[in-house]
């Protein structure tokens, strides 16, 4: 991961609170892999349904639909708003931000494969 993002980079993952107002957990990339570790074992994979890419000379916004799989069992699906920027080394990510589907919040049809 620390190959694909620049050491600035930042990670929102937006959500629905309890009381069904958005909230939001914005961490940094070591933020995220400590808490990944905390996990411990499980083991969790994430497969990309389909993409858009949007892209401006050095500047780019992806969309990436993904199924978040435990098992083999599909546990989520959502939607990951991806900003890159090319650089000397290549393309890298700028900022990364996660929304799970929800029923307030389904995968838009036509996005889906």
């Amino acid at each position: 991961m620390k190959a694909l993002l620049i050491p600035e980079a930042r990670m929102m993952f937006a959500s629905l609170g309890a009381d069904g107002a958005p909230a939001y957990r914005l961490e940094t990339l070591d933020d995220w892999i400590a808490r990944t570790k905390a996990r411990g074992h499980a083991k969790l994979e994430e497969k990309q349904l389909s993409f858009r890419i949007d892209r401006f000379g050095d500047i780019a916004h992806l969309w990436s639909f993904y199924a978040l799989r435990s098992n083999g069992n599909t546990v989520a699906r959502g939607i990951n708003s991806i900003q890159a920027i090319k650089g000397a080394g290549g393309w890298r990510i700028a900022s990364l931000m996660v929304q799970a589907e929800s029923a307030a919040a389904p995968l838009p049809e036509d996005y889906l494969p």
